[in-house]
């Protein structure tokens, strides 16, 4: 893209040589891909911009018949092109159920613009051919007129968009379900971050360390930064294959959105690559200070649903998990959210049922499942079918050795954040808990938390 030659190294290196390669007649370059040949529009919509604008889409839109949890019946894949050229896909991975999907379009250029929605049969699943369109709506970005407002602004002007991995194209996997960004302060600079959700990972984490370790079966990656200082922007860094943090030397599409591609089954990042399909996830702003990434799934709850169709579509739910990439059902578990700093250590919660002898382990009793990083962090802990919060009576944190060490170690500032389930339909609900003082752990230290019946 850069050059031929770097290019081609590219193509030769990652797991994106199809996409690098022609695609017939649906695009010569997938670089700069032609809109596909489609039917006539499901709907389509006009707008009149008075200048330069940022410009968002709203698709309130179904696919009968579709299951994302369904091999051969995953989604229906919609094509937007915006005055005849291709803009992106958008896959309706919430199915039958009528969902508000929201993009990014990039800035527009004064004048009227034509935006509109086709079904690629092509892209669809064999057995979700077929979309419904409730609505189009489309959303030209209001000047900023405030310094908060201005900051949202320019997170919506330099959101990435991302190319599909090579890999999952037509095969319904590893799809971006939700973007954020955060602003960080640091010392004279601002930084914006932005982060995908995906609905799981091909590569990397086993399914149950997910869970064990990260209270999750999505995975969630950081794309890429751009650092600011005195209203200029000085760096702009990416998540580079192997967890790599790059220089962005790559195009941009829309105004001042970076390309990039998903080079890896673990879901990191290129700035040299392309496919044939392509993403761009309207961002939500998110305050992380105080909570965990997956704590943004918590407020779009249609991850969890998309996060579990997926899993049980790859034959990694069970009712009795035999290996490190099954589960449960994620409804069956209980997600406990904490905080502490670790050094030298690990920790890991036990669950203890009002009635039940024993404890439910978050760690199944394994050193690697247990959790060394420090900060906020969430695991997830599988309960009887049938529990109920009054069933809870307290979780105990267990501060253990560094799985690489054979003794010591220390969790400091402990402290309980919040604790959840899902319901049938996946919305988080909190059990409430009191507030304790924050505890420091030696190692082969607990730590006990009550849960009152009273207060559930």
């Amino acid at each position: 893209m850069r050059t031929d030659r770097g290019r081609l190294r590219l193509c030769l290196l990652t797991l994106l040589t199809a996409a690098c390669l022609p695609s017939g007649a649906r695009a010569q370059n997938p670089c700069s891909p032609a809109a596909p040949q489609t039917g006539e529009p499901l709907a389509a919509q006009a707008v009149e911009l008075r200048d330069d604008r940022e410009v968002a889409l709203e698709i309130d839109a179904r696919s009968p018949g579709a299951s994302w949890a369904r091999k051969g019946s995953e989604a229906a894949a919609l094509v937007v092109t915006v005055d005849g050229a291709y803009s992106q896909d958008v896959l309706l991975w919430a199915g039958e159920e009528s969902y508000v999907y929201r993009v990014m379009l990039g800035r527009l250029s004064k004048g009227r613009h034509k935006v509109a929605l086709a079904l690629d049969e092509a892209r669809s699943a064999e057995g979700a051919r077929r979309a419904e369109v409730k609505s189009l709506r489309v959303i030209p970005q209001p000047a900023p007129d405030s310094p908060e407002r201005q900051e949202h602004a320019f997170a919506l002007a330099h959101a990435p968009f991302l190319y599909a991995r090579a890999n999952t194209i037509d095969h319904f996997t590893d799809i971006p379900l939700l973007m954020y960004y955060e602003v960080l302060r640091e010392g004279a600079d601002t930084v914006f971050r932005y982060t995908v959700v995906f609905t799981n990972e091909d590569g990397g984490t086993q399914t149950a360390a997910l869970f064990a370790r990260w209270g999750r079966g999505t995975d969630i990656e950081w794309v890429n930064e751009v650092r600011v200082r005195g209203g200029k922007i000085v760096a702009e860094t990416f998540q580079g294959v192997q967890h790599e943090t790059k220089n962005f030397q790559g195009q941009r599409t829309g105004g001042e959105h970076p390309l990039y591609a998903v080079a890896s089954d673990n879901n990191n990042f290129s700035d040299l690559a392309c496919s044939a399909v392509r993403f761009a996830p309207l961002p939500v702003g998110a305050r992380l200070e105080a909570a965990t990434r997956e704590s943004m799934m918590d407020n779009f709850p249609a991850t969890y649903r998309a996060m579990t169709e997926e899993l049980q579509r790859e034959g990694r739910i069970s009712d009795t998990p035999s290996d490190i990439n099954t589960v449960a059902d994620p409804r069956e578990y209980l997600y406990v959210e904490a905080a502490s700093e670790q050094e030298g250590a690990a920790v890991a919660f036990d669950v203890k049922l009002r009635g039940i002898e024993g404890v439910f382990k978050s760690d199944l009793g394994e050193p690697r499942l247990r959790i060394e990083r420090s900060g906020y962090y969430r695991t997830a802990i599988r309960l009887p079918k049938g529990t109920t919060h009054g069933d809870v009576e307290s979780i105990t944190a267990r501060c253990h050795p560094h799985p690489a060490t054979a003794s010591g170690g220390t969790c400091r500032r402990l402290r309980l954040v919040r604790v959840l389930t899902l319901g049938s339909d996946f919305e988080p609900s909190l059990l409430a808990h009191d507030a304790q003082p924050e505890a420091t752990l030696k190692a082969g230290e607990t730590k006990l938390f009550p849960l009152p019946p009273s207060r559930l």
